[in-house]
């Protein structure tokens, strides 16, 4: 798309007068994000409450999609992403 020099100048000086506007936000979205980062560091350490529960639920769930591959009638079709999603989040 060709822009005619007053169009670009034009959004030049929107840009600039904006500018100090979003290096504002941007110093509040920092500040917002270190008290969080705060918050999180001291339960870094603390194990998961319900570890034995997941680790429950992740059974299950290998024993529904073995049976869900037993009775396929396409092998391989047992839906291998959770599979995979799930061995990433335990990692």
């Amino acid at each position: 798309m060709t822009v005619t020099p007053p169009g670009g100048i034009s959004r030049l000086e929107h840009a600039l007068s904006n500018f100090e506007n979003e290096r504002q936000d941007d110093r509040r979205r920092l500040i917002e994000a270190e008290k969080r980062l705060a918050a999180y560091q001291p339960r870094l350490d603390e194990t998961f409450a319900f570890e034995g529960e997941l680790a429950l639920k992740r059974t299950e769930l290998v024993e529904i999609e073995a049976s869900l591959a037993a009775s396929s009638d396409k092998p391989g079709n047992a839906m291998p992403v959770i599979m995979e999603r799930d061995e990433q989040i335990a990692a």
